[in-house]
């Protein structure tokens, strides 16, 4: 940690500016979207046979990465949660992904 060294005779000033653009877009996700987990391990076989888990109704799904595509289809950012996220299937959920430019 670097030490702070309080002179009154001390000056200090900037030259240069630098603007920053922030943006913001809004993720909304349906009740009924997303609804079902990525993880191959979640499949007894080859098949889409889903584990008996996976099919009661206390499953729910979490939410740990956002990516953000543009037209083509094309991976542009990853917003990592702090924490994973419930996808709620009775109400539609809103990420804000906010980025500096």
């Amino acid at each position: 940690m670097a030490a702070i060294v309080q002179d009154p005779n001390a000056t200090l000033s900037f030259k240069n500016e630098y603007i920053v653009y922030e943006q913001e877009v809004r993720c909304k996700v349906g009740e009924n979207d997303f609804n079902m987990s990525l993880n191959p391990t979640i499949s007894t076989d080859n098949s889409g046979s889903l584990r008996n888990f996976a099919t009661s109704s206390f499953f729910a799904p979490y939410v740990t990465t956002v990516g953000l595509y543009n037209n083509r289809n094309e991976l542009l950012a990853v917003a990592k949660l702090a924490q994973p996220i419930p996808l709620s299937s009775t109400t539609d959920t809103v990420f804000v992904v906010k980025y500096d430019m």
